[in-house]
């Protein structure tokens, strides 16, 4: 019985924690929300690198790490070209037959 209300005694608390931690993050503003979690992502992403320059150049996961930083730095560069698409398209548009 003892292991019973200890398991309920730690299923509670950490449900707990967690519904703390989520409306912490709730009362974040989304933009600093996003800001945030974009820079634990970059930081991780350094940390990585740092360990993948530490290893031999002909070594399979280094040459996997470049190909994933290729594709990042393109896909980012994408995405800034939608969002200029997307500002630009917001602007009216006169049309020539009416």
């Amino acid at each position: 019985m003892k292991k019973l209300e200890m398991f309920g005694l730690v299923c509670g608390a950490t449900c707990a924690a967690i519904f703390l931690m989520r409306k912490r993050q709730s009362s974040q503003p989304p933009e600093e929300r996003e800001e945030r979690q974009h820079r634990k992502r970059r930081a991780m992403f350094q940390k990585m690198k740092e360990g993948m320059d530490a290893m031999p150049e002909d070594f399979p996961p280094v040459v996997m790490f470049e190909n994933v930083a290729a594709i990042r730095e393109n896909s980012e560069r994408i995405l800034e070209l939608l969002e200029k698409g997307r500002s630009e398209a917001k602007k009216p548009v006169d049309s020539a037959t009416k």
